[in-house]
């Protein structure tokens, strides 16, 4: 019977990369895999620090996930929302919640007044 470790990817920051390929081997991140240690790439998994081996206490990697500011920050970027509610926080001004242009048009007068 061939000897086989558990291999358990770590993963990274990127929360797109939940899952990899290794010749015939698939890792999901947070999973065991059972891998043959006689197979090309234990070598490379054994020793690397982006996977835990047998029994390591090893826990994923964090996504490194953007807030829920910088998120609503980029969905506007380019448009004329994102335009009025940049030029009010250059003037000091805190826009809170979902203000209609109209709204944001009327304080950045108030505030260039």
């Amino acid at each position: 019977m061939a000897k086989t470790f558990k291999a358990t990817w770590l993963g990274d920051e990127d929360p797109q990369a939940q899952i990899i390929h290794m010749g015939d081997l698939t890792f999901i991140k947070g999973q065991a895999v059972t891998v043959p240690s006689d197979h090309g790439f234990a070598s490379f998994i054994d020793g690397n620090p982006t996977f835990a081996v047998d029994n390591d206490k090893a826990t994923p990697v964090e996504a490194d996930e953007p807030d829920a500011d910088a998120l609503a920050d980029r969905a506007e970027a380019g448009t004329e929302k994102g335009a009025l509610k940049e030029q009010l926080r250059n003037l000091g001004v805190s826009v809170q919640g979902n203000p209609s242009v109209e709204t944001l048009r009327a304080k950045l007068v108030e505030a260039t007044k």
